[in-house]
């Protein structure tokens, strides 16, 4: 699991920001197993649920996808 601090922008680490977070991930270029990763992060972070579509969801839009 990767550590959303620092890189995620810390306006959306709150946990009314879920879909904010996915959709800001999507736009990232970065590899999807990173993406997946932050997201797990950021979820543990705040203490929210992320179901497995929008894990998915995320990790498709990876560059390596």
């Amino acid at each position: 699991m990767a550590s959303p601090t620092g890189i995620i922008p810390e306006q959306l680490i709150r946990q009314n920001a879920k879909q904010e977070v996915i959709r800001w991930l999507k736009q990232q270029p970065a590899p999807g197993h990173f993406k997946r990763s932050l997201l797990l992060g950021w979820a543990m972070t705040v203490g929210v649920k992320i179901r497995g579509a929008e894990y998915r969801e995320v990790e498709a839009s990876g560059t390596d996808q």
